[in-house]
């Protein structure tokens, strides 16, 4: 019973073999072959699923029957369309050996990842320490850390400037309220230098002013550039005063230094617990999504890197790879290795004979399919009514 089994995967076909009975032992062979192939397809697959994308077992045993099945049926086909004999076999058969080697790279791949899982799952976890990192690295150098770091810098500050009583003097490059003071003035600057522009494109001209002159606009673009100076006065005026209330030593400054720099270390505090919670959720969100990453990419990332400074298991690797690829290849390379029997000239014949018995029955049947009968013509003279003879006129007499 397996022996005809074997041989249904084969190709071969049962009725020709039963005519030459020493030919049975070659197709089951290559039907074994076929098997096998189909078998590390199914291991291959249900690996794949179950430790690389973690699919439950018995779905991925399932996908992996699916998937031998498909293969055992492609193999089948590879086996069957390649000519027994003749010059350009080969020739024909090298797309097929080329499709065979594909496939046997794609099912090869998940077994030898199988076969280095203890040590991929090491190189893994240090993949992972690695990327985890860079990551916390780069949240430090971020906008965000910077930012971090400065009002960690600031709130060290004022404690200090408390804990003295208000003695120790601030460095106003440090100073959150002076830091306040100082982008505002930029900000005022920057609308002074553009009301300034436009004050100038109304009475001299320019490119979005058509009509130059001392007119309405001219006088409201005036009335903006000195609204946006006395805002550049005034912020200059308090960070003057800031930096007198920083350098001040006498007890009514000590007193205001001390007051300023509580209100502002609950603010920077405030501010440090907000950064902070928002970098603590990034970091949160990135564990999430990759300690318990161990896609097939990775896997593969971790082989080539636990492999690359080894000389044994990359040799053992490169091995593994090849034996597997050449059991996937086994089928094609089986038959090619067969030479034509008595099987191949029988079918040979059997083919011709049902070629020229096909063609005697399309014969047959176009001969003995009847042929439509003329249809009746009617006859001009049969519907004229009967007419004299035509006779010549007498010649006249001499």
């Amino acid at each position: 019973m397996l022996g005809r089994w074997l041989i249904v995967l084969s190709g071969a076909r049962q009725d020709i073999l039963d005519q030459c009975q020493s030919e049975r032992a070659k197709f089951q062979g290559l039907g074994g072959a076929i098997l096998t192939t189909s078998g590390i397809a199914v291991l291959s697959m249900t690996f794949a699923l179950a430790s690389a994308l973690k699919v439950f077992l018995p779905l991925a045993v399932l996908a992996g029957l699916a998937w031998g099945v498909a293969i055992l049926s492609l193999d089948r086909w590879l086996v069957a369309s390649l000519p027994p004999h003749g010059g350009r076999r080969f020739w024909l058969a090298l797309p097929r050996i080329l499709l065979a080697l594909l496939l046997g790279a794609v099912i090869s791949t998940p077994l030898v990842l199988q076969i280095f899982k203890p040590e991929i799952d090491a190189q893994i976890v240090q993949i992972q320490r690695e990327r985890g990192d860079a990551f916390v690295l780069a949240q430090q150098s971020g906008g965000i850390g910077q930012r971090i770091a400065e009002l960690e810098k600031s709130a060290a500050d004022l404690q200090n400037v408390i804990d003295s009583g208000g003695k120790t003097p601030l460095d106003p490059a440090n100073d959150p309220r002076m830091k306040e003071l100082v982008e505002a003035r930029k900000e005022a600057q920057a609308q002074q230098d553009k009301f300034y522009q436009e004050w100038q494109c109304q009475l001299y001209g320019g490119a979005n002013c058509l009509k130059p002159g001392s007119g309405p606009l001219a006088r409201k673009a005036k009335e903006n550039l000195d609204a946006a100076q006395k805002k550049v006065r005034d912020i200059d005026k308090d960070i003057a005063k800031r930096r007198e209330e920083l350098a001040a030593t006498d007890a009514s400054g000590q007193a205001s230094r001390l007051a300023q720099a509580t209100e502002d270390l609950n603010a920077v505090r405030s501010q440090l617990a907000t950064l902070n919670e928002q970098q603590n959720a990034m970091r949160d969100k990135y564990i999430n999504e990759n300690v318990d990453s161990d896609g097939l990419l990775l896997r593969l990332d971790a082989l080539n890197e636990v492999s690359k400074n080894n000389t044994s298991l990359n040799a053992a690797r490169a091995l593994l790879f090849l034996f597997f690829m050449l059991i996937e290849c086994l089928p094609v390379m089986v038959k090619l290795m067969q030479r034509a029997g008595m099987y191949d000239r029988i079918l040979a014949a059997k083919e011709k004979q049902e070629m020229e018995a096909a063609i005697k029955d399309i014969r047959a049947a176009s001969r003995r399919r009847p042929q439509p009968s003329p249809s009746p013509t009617r006859s001009y003279a049969a519907d004229q009514p009967p007419t004299e003879e035509f006779r010549p006129p007498p010649s006249p007499p001499p």
